[in-house]
């Protein structure tokens, strides 16, 4: 007798290439539009911060405040108020983690609100397919939402990943320190987790560092669009 079972498919490992520290903080209140703030003034402890290709913030997100998935709000003075529980995460390569770490105990000064850094946690990026980043940004050329994402689709292709569901939800304006930018949100669905890893690792579109293009797992089509 030949018997063959049938070959269970490899269980794909979660690489530490990227990671998300996840800060504590010391923090009451910040601007929602903080963005270019808060990357410019980690960059006055970092200053190789903005070079380094895979490292990002995340923006401080507070679901109630207004910057929401299908939301398309003004923002730019709103101030939101923070808990004790609030985090804020970074995206870093495995190589500056311990650089990084180094901001624990050190505040900065975002449009004037004080934020000084506890303790970071470690974590690593998430295997689930389904992809949400809350800002990506739009240049002037793609204002169009078609073209806007057929160039996301040509960068996500230039990576080897092959996505054939993404979602564009409505526009946002970020303050810089050269004006607004158009920003929206973009959900990217169904692809394998090798390749969701490789997008959270990477990002799309300009001004990484302040956060557009920054991906983050979300666990289903309608959750986002109920957010």
């Amino acid at each position: 007798m030949f018997w063959s079972e049938e070959e269970k498919p490899h269980e794909y490992q979660t690489p530490d290439k990227v990671v998300d520290l996840s800060f504590k903080l010391t923090c009451k209140q910040i601007k929602l539009d903080h963005a270019w703030s808060l990357t410019n003034a980690i960059s006055d402890r970092l200053p190789w911060f903005k070079g380094e290709p895979q490292c990002a913030i995340h923006h401080i997100y507070i679901p109630q405040s207004g910057n929401g998935w299908i939301r398309d709000d003004d923002f730019k003075d709103e101030i939101i108020q923070l808990s004790r529980r609030t985090r804020l995460k970074l995206r870093v390569p495995k190589h500056r983690i311990s650089d990084v770490r180094m901001l624990s105990g050190q505040t900065i000064s975002v449009d004037g609100f004080n934020l000084t850094f506890g303790q970071a946690d470690e974590q690593l990026l998430s295997t689930l397919t389904t992809l949400v980043a809350r800002h990506v940004y739009v240049p002037d050329t793609d204002h169009d939402e078609q073209a806007f994402l057929m160039s996301i689709h040509q960068q996500v292709q230039d990576m080897g990943i092959d996505v054939r569901k993404m979602l564009c939800g409505k526009s946002h304006r970020l303050s810089t320190s050269d004006g607004q930018i158009t920003t929206r949100s973009l959900m990217v669905a169904d692809i394998s987790p090798e390749d969701s890893i490789c997008l959270q690792e990477n990002g799309v579109g300009d001004y990484y560092s302040y956060g557009c293009g920054v991906f983050i797992p979300q666990k289903g089509i309608t959750a986002v669009n109920t957010e």
